[in-house]
């Protein structure tokens, strides 16, 4: 089954400078990377796939999660993360877990439920009542993959998953990410410019320049034909959402 289509997605924003055919298919329960080597069309190309703009044209009709005509079903079914916390430091684990549950429209049976379920899905358990101010950066983006999971997404969007952690965070980070996919069967889609995280985790990569996918396969292809022309993939490290 296809999570979802993305179709001759040509967008014409001048502010954005994203440009061509973008056409990929996600299917449900993978992970799909897309390494993209320009942060602006990194940040172009998730904001079409979180709503946040529109295509010109883009999102085929035939795809569960079409864009257009059928935006409240697409927004229900997907959690995000963007590249920068949304928490409030201020407020617990806990706290914060609740405000969010609050504006998804959780109801107080459904958040007595879900927010000690994802707690102890995530690990939380022995800082969920601690100032988030208090937490390791790690523990604030496992906090941030967990507010995006309290509706139950089938599909979750992450903005460079590893930012600004040490390598023992980001190990953590991509064993959480396996885990959610492979015992929720939740389809995982992020943007980044590591190399390395994309063959950490991803079932299939996108490679993404000049508004244009150029390779579309599984990671290990991508290493064996490097290891066949000695040609190494570079990307630049612009985060995605920088102006």
């Amino acid at each position: 089954m296809t999570a979802f289509t993305v179709e001759n997605l040509i967008l014409h924003l001048e502010r954005l400078q994203a440009r061509g055919p973008i056409p990929f298919d996600v299917k449900s329960g993978e992970v799909f990377g897309i390494l993209c080597p320009c942060g602006q069309d990194r940040r172009t190309l998730l904001a079409i796939l979180m709503t946040m703009i529109f295509p010109v044209s883009g999102f085929a009709e035939r795809s569960p999660l079409a864009i257009l005509g059928n935006l409240g079903d697409v927004r229900r079914s997907m959690g995000i993360v963007l590249p920068e916390p949304v928490l409030d430091p201020a407020l617990t684990g806990r706290e914060n877990l609740d405000l969010h549950a609050r504006l998804h429209g959780l109801g107080d049976e459904v958040r007595r439920r879900r927010i000690p379920e994802v707690i102890e899905l995530f690990g939380l358990a022995g800082s969920a009542d601690s100032p988030v101010e208090t937490y390791l950066p790690v523990m604030v983006q496992h906090l941030e993959i967990a507010r995006a999971f309290l509706t139950h997404p089938s599909v979750l969007f992450l903005a460079e998953p590893t930012k600004g952690l040490d390598g023992l965070g980001r190990r953590e980070t991509w064993d959480l990410l396996r885990r959610l996919n492979r015992e929720r069967r939740v389809t995982i889609i992020f943007t980044t410019h590591d190399v390395t995280e994309a063959e950490a985790i991803c079932t299939r990569v996108a490679v993404v320049d000049g508004g244009e996918v150029v390779a579309l396969d599984a990671p290990e292809t991508f290493r064996a034909v490097m290891a066949l022309d000695d040609t190494p993939l570079e990307f630049d490290d612009t985060p995605p959402w920088a102006p």
